[in-house]
């Protein structure tokens, strides 16, 4: 909700004063900067330069092509209709085609007044609406806190959805897919903002929950198949020890050791005598080895942490 109003108080002093330097300025059609101004408001400022980057050639081209077309054969309407055919395909094939709206509004100043001397003045409201859009966008929130908070709410929501498959429940991973999502997002707003090191290291982890998440969607479907067994219930309290042992801190290793028992445990003991109970064996030992994974993925992590990568 912050973000959402900065952004409406920015779109508002954008347009207002877009407008006002344009009037200053004495120049025509005053309105243009003032929109051009909201339309180049972006989230991030990487995103703003790009854009507006992006619009001033585009427009350069229109503006040039334009004067070429109405100069030779006039202000018609198929000397309009010539343009378009040649600028949108142009600027299609220039990858500069996000600025297609802007550069038809531009060009319509020079049409409707039938005097391509108006070329400089779109020009000059093109220039006045993206700088305003860029100083604005200048100021960005600062998404650190808010980040921090969210990895902590998916460390207990991964927490509680483990604890949920280990008392052989079917939890629902809607908050957490909503959770790891969001958090991406901000940390990759974060990151255009402010090309920082910590901010890497929060994708990285963030990245790593959400493999982790899949896993956990696997594991889940596989336990609620498999009719109640020893084995089960063994893989059962298992996952109960992760109760307390999900956060930034390297759990890993003590659970992956509890692991490896576990794993010598099923290798070790006799087969079962029937069909239905070897497949049903086979399907939690399944289970151990993406359990290895979930932990793997956490111990690589650190891993990559402790070395600087």
């Amino acid at each position: 909700m912050k973000i959402n109003i900065l952004l409406l108080i920015k779109m508002t002093l954008g347009f207002i004063i877009g407008f006002l330097i344009a009037e200053a300025f004495s120049l025509n059609y005053v309105y243009t900067a003032g929109v051009i101004a909201v339309l180049s408001l972006e989230p991030t400022r990487k995103r703003s330069m790009e854009i507006g980057f992006i619009r001033i050639i585009d427009s350069l081209i229109a503006l040039g092509l334009a004067f070429l077309i109405f100069y030779f054969m006039g202000f018609n309407m198929w000397s309009l209709f010539v343009f378009i055919l040649i600028f949108i395909p142009v600027s299609y094939f220039t990858y500069v085609d996000r600025g297609i709206v802007v550069s038809l509004v531009l060009v319509s100043q020079i049409f409707l007044e039938q005097d391509v001397s108006f070329g400089l003045n779109a020009f000059y409201i093109l220039i006045i609406g993206i700088g305003v859009a860029f100083i604005l966008n200048l100021y960005m929130p600062n998404l650190s806190k808010k980040i921090k908070l969210e990895i902590n709410t998916i460390d207990k929501s991964i927490e509680k959805t483990i604890l949920a498959i280990g008392h052989n429940q079917n939890p629902s991973f809607d908050e957490l897919d909503y959770l790891i999502k969001s958090a991406n997002e901000n940390i990759q707003q974060e990151l255009e903002n402010n090309n920082l090191e910590a901010l890497i290291d929060r994708l990285r982890y963030v990245e790593m929950r959400k493999e982790q998440t899949l896993i956990l969607k696997r594991i889940n479907e596989t336990l609620i198949a498999v009719s109640p067994l020893e084995e089960k219930n063994i893989i059962l309290n298992y996952l109960n020890a992760f109760e307390g042992h999900i956060g930034e801190s390297n759990y890993a290793v003590h659970l992956k050791d509890k692991l490896d028992g576990l794993l010598n445990y099923f290798k070790t003991t006799n087969l079962p005598k029937t069909r239905d109970l070897f497949e049903a064996r086979a399907q939690l030992y399944h289970v151990l080895l993406e359990m290895h994974q979930f932990l793997q993925l956490k111990l690589n992590y650190h891993e990559l942490k402790k070395h600087g990568k």
